[in-house]
């Protein structure tokens, strides 16, 4: 949604870094020359809320927040009210770079929506237009709690995860906790080592200790040939 009587305005000016506080919007002007500003001195701590260092990443969740997220209407802009306490959710949320920033602030739009489809539900007067704004409510919700999962995976993405898969555990030695890989010549070892069965083919020859002698054969039932 695109408001053409908005005007955001955000420069790079250099400002003193302050503690963690959502930054305050300005608003000047009525109807079409509304303009919302915002103090020199804040512009950095605009910038730090959605986890960024360009004004023009800045620019563009804020122009989020007022399009989607502020109450209001291209009829009727939303109040710089209703625009800092919205700045307010996401300084909470505490984004620590862009994509922290994108989720904080499509959180904080889909809460709004989310709330503002319970208050509709709240005052329907039909069964078709509770069912409506209760899906909605409903479908909203889910994705907040999509979106809180999501951000917490996203900010987990750096730590370590150990799974034990074979615990082995030798006479006199230590358990070796994690995938075992036999070295080079182990596995035939192992196997050279294993016990072996005994295995019969029918009627295989036999050779004799004494080399001179024929080889002989040997059925199940009678012997053929002299020992």
């Amino acid at each position: 949604m695109e408001h053409q009587s908005q005007e955001i305005r955000i420069s790079s000016e250099p400002g003193e870094h302050r503690e963690k506080k959502a930054p305050k919007i300005t608003q000047s002007g009525h109807g079409k020359s509304l303009k919302y500003d915002i103090e020199p001195a804040e512009v950095l701590q605009l910038v730090s809320v959605f986890g960024t260092a360009e004004p023009d990443f800045a620019s563009l969740m804020l122009s989020a927040i007022i399009d989607a997220g502020a109450d209001g209407s291209p009829s009727r802009p939303p109040g710089y009210e209703h625009i800092n306490r919205a700045l307010a959710a996401v300084t909470g949320i505490g984004a620590q770079d862009e994509i922290e920033g994108m989720l904080a602030t499509q959180m904080v739009i889909t809460h709004i929506a989310a709330v503002s489809a319970l208050r509709r539900l709240n005052g329907s007067q039909t069964v078709s237009v509770q069912d409506s704004n209760g899906n909605l409510a409903v479908k909203l919700l889910r994705t907040f709690t999509m979106q809180v999962e999501a951000l917490q995976r996203y900010r987990g993405k750096g730590q370590q995860k150990v799974t034990v898969e074979h615990v082995h555990v030798h006479a006199g030695g230590q358990a070796i906790v994690g995938a075992v890989h036999p070295q080079p010549g182990e596995e035939l070892k192992e196997q050279a080592d294993a016990p072996r069965g005994i295995t019969h083919k029918p009627n295989a020859p036999l050779r004799s200790s004494d080399p001179e002698r024929e080889r002989l054969s040997i059925t199940s039932s009678a012997r053929k040939a002299p020992l």
